[in-house]
């Protein structure tokens, strides 16, 4: 949208909000959300450019005259069957049909239509009373019926824009209509196409409903249309409309306001258009607080010459004493650089001690707090003022995961104050973390060496962020000796670094080309950063993929369900990450899967998709049979046969795919997979 449709825009925002907030009951959050009835809705759409009913509107206060006046351009709506739609107009009143709101009339034959009329529209206001909802109606619309089929596939959709906290506005096209649940649930979920509204403009919008297989129904020919009820383009169009709006009115936009929903469900396919026969709104507050983190202090987190422990034990292994043994152990961090911060011990296992921050030899680029939450705060207080550490790994939990939000919202606003003076302060991961294993150089994690091993093996090229450390634990055990991560970082309750911010700093690092997130929730606005950063590590050519846990809906704050419904936080987050060619994993098997292929096999590119099968049981071969996918069955040429004949015993299958038997010794196995990679006619082996 340019700069004259915006201000227009939002002029009309502004007198919508104006009107509610008067209207608004003492108590209700007007100041900070409003949402907008249909009329509203619909003013909205003709400055997009998107059709909706005809209709004309009588306000609640009416004189005799207004009356009069609304039910003559009222009847000039009705159609040659002299039907009208009548609903009631509230922006609080969500589902109309189920309170008496809509009713439909036919005038044909009446001998005064505008009494009627008139009478009709009382009734509704009465109905509206009686159900208890009085005060929240602000006026009666008469609507013309829009010919078009209702129920029936092809002819219905839902459009709107849904404002995630984390992602940002996405644009939502669904099969619409009363059965619009109905859909999303009998389809998986797969009725509908969720769009990042942010890079709404790089995607090729009429490829994505063409292919679709259940929106293509109203823009491509079929049995059931000959021809398509829509052209492509004009449901294109009105997507980029509404995602040109969304992301003008977001939250990283100059405005008063954001556009948290507005959907439009039904709008139909009529005579060729797209017609909007209903439409709710919602607008919010919100606005995204722009990241002011000294993130190039992240180097100093995964790369510390120095290093300081606080809440070390002098007397027994607590999280502190063994996240110290750990580090004693480290090569990156000479002993002599390592100090604990203790205000009785002189020196714990070698290690110098300081009775405060204050008192270190030097400012260190790592500084580890294993405090109990209660003395966290102090403890982040004393590095920040003292200018203790360029980084912070904040370990104990007992913060917001528990319901201490002050003490977490405490230590944020000391974190905030550091980054806003000369030099930015420290930056922080944590709380409630594992640490940080940070291969060749430090480990932080409050595990002992002969319980968690870390033994090389590849992986230099791999990164490996999780909100939960008890996953990384996993991961380290399952995959010792085979996959050394050049970091397994644990974040935590991302009180200050998010995971945003260590995808910014890999996508910097020519060392890594493959990032592995294992995400339970992103930060508001992070998911923006998450996604712009994933865009462009695609470019470069590095792989993200993401395991997002999760996955039930805790619904949007929505103007109405129906786009809560089919558009949770997952299925946004899934969405978002998708458009920008981040692989997510459904399932934890899947995510290691991903990590195991994109690490083991960096830099090596497919060539093609005929595959070769070796296997020593048949049952083997016909279940990779079943899983192929988009592959295709190699035909093993003459030279590969012969090979096989060489090696293979004579019991052996040695056609594609191979079944040597469990008596196949293991040479023969490895020199018949060595005769597979080698032939021509094979691009990938299993």
């Amino acid at each position: 949208m340019n700069s004259a449709a915006i201000q227009e825009m939002a002029s009309f925002i502004q007198q919508s909000v104006t009107v509610a907030v008067k209207g608004a009951a003492a108590g209700t959050d007007a100041e900070t959300a409003i949402r907008l009835n249909e009329v509203e809705v619909y003013g909205l759409l003709d400055r997009l450019g998107i059709g909706h009913a005809p209709f004309c509107y009588l306000p609640r206060v009416a004189g005799a005259e207004e009356r009069r006046d609304w039910a003559a351009a009222a009847l000039q709506l009705a159609d040659d069957r002299g039907r009208l739609l009548l609903k009631v107009v509230g922006r609080e009143l969500l589902h109309k049909s189920d309170i008496g709101g809509v009713r439909v009339l036919s005038l044909v034959g009446s001998e005064d239509p505008e009494a009627i009329l008139l009478e009709a529209a009382d009734g509704v206001g009465d109905a509206i009373t009686a159900a208890g909802h009085g005060e929240a109606r602000e006026g009666i619309m008469a609507a013309a019926f829009v010919p078009h089929e209702p129920n029936l596939p092809g002819q219905e959709l839902l459009l709107s824009v849904r404002l995630d906290h984390a992602f940002g506005p996405a644009v939502v096209i669904a099969v619409g209509g009363t059965l619009t649940e109905w859909y999303g649930q009998g389809s998986g979920g797969r009725s509908q196409l969720i769009l990042p509204a942010a890079v709404l403009a790089e995607l090729d919008l009429t490829g994505l409903l063409r292919n679709h297989p259940l929106l293509s129904l109203l823009c491509q020919p079929s049995r059931l249309y000959p021809e398509a009820p829509l052209a492509v383009e004009t449901i294109a169009e009105a997507v980029a409309a509404l995602g040109a709006f969304a992301m003008s009115f977001g939250p990283t936009a100059d405005t008063n306001w954001t556009v948290a929903e507005l959907e439009l469900n039904p709008i139909v396919a009529s005579q060729g258009r797209l017609v909007a026969l209903d439409g709710v709104g919602l607008l919010s507050r919100q606005k995204w607080t722009p990241v002011q983190r000294p993130l190039a202090k992240i180097e100093s987190l995964l790369q510390p010459s120095s290093a300081v422990v606080l809440g070390v034990s002098s007397r027994g292994a607590n999280p502190g004493r063994i996240i110290l043994d750990n580090l004693r152990r480290s090569p990156g961090i000479a002993n002599d650089r390592l100090y604990v911060v203790h205000h009785k011990e002189e020196e714990i296992d070698g290690i110098t001690c300081y009775e405060t921050v204050s008192e270190l030899p030097e400012s260190c680029d790592l500084a580890v707090v294993a405090v109990p939450a209660e003395g966290a705060l102090h403890a982040i207080e004393d590095l920040v003022a003292a200018r203790g550490a360029a980084s912070i790994i904040l370990i104990p939990g007992g913060f917001a995961e528990t319901g201490q939000t002050g003490l977490a919202t405490s230590i944020e606003a000391v974190l905030a104050e550091g980054h806003a003076a000369p030099g930015g302060g420290p930056v922080m991961v944590g709380s409630n973390c594992l640490g940080i294993v940070s291969r060749d150089q430090y480990n932080t994690f409050f595990l002992p060496e002969y319980k968690l091993p870390f033994r090389a093996g590849r992986g230099d090229n791999l990164a490996m962020v999780s909100q939960s450390g008890a996953y990384l634990v996993t991961f380290a055990s399952n995959y010792d000796g085979i996959i050394q991560p050049r970091a397994s970082i644990s974040f935590g309750n991302q009180m200050d670094l998010s995971c945003a911010d260590f995808l910014l700093h890999f996508l910097a690092d020519e060392r890594v080309d493959v990032m592995a997130f294992y995400v339970e929730g992103f930060q508001a606005g992070d998911g923006a950063r998450f996604v712009a950063a994933a865009a462009e590590a695609r470019r470069r050519g590095k792989r993200v993929l993401v395991f997002k846990a999760g996955k039930t809906a805790r619904g949007a704050q929505a103007a109405a369900s129906h786009t809560a419904s089919l558009a949770g936080d997952y299925a946004v987050a899934a969405a978002c990450l998708r458009a920008v060619g981040v692989v997510v994993a459904e399932t934890l098997d899947e995510f290691e899967d991903l990590i195991k292929t994109f690490t083991l096999l960096a830099g090596k590119s497919a060539r093609g998709d005929r595959v070769g099968i070796i296997s020593n049981a048949g049952f083997e071969c016909s279940t990779v049979m079943d899983q192929l996918g988009t592959l295709r069955l190699a035909t093993f040429d003459a030279a590969t046969r012969r090979l096989l004949d060489e090696v293979l015993p004579g019991y052996a299958h040695r056609d594609n795919p191979i079944d040597c038997t469990p008596m196949t010794g293991t040479d023969a196995f490895a020199r018949s997979t060595e005769a597979i990679l080698a032939s021509s006619e094979v691009d990938l082996a299993v």
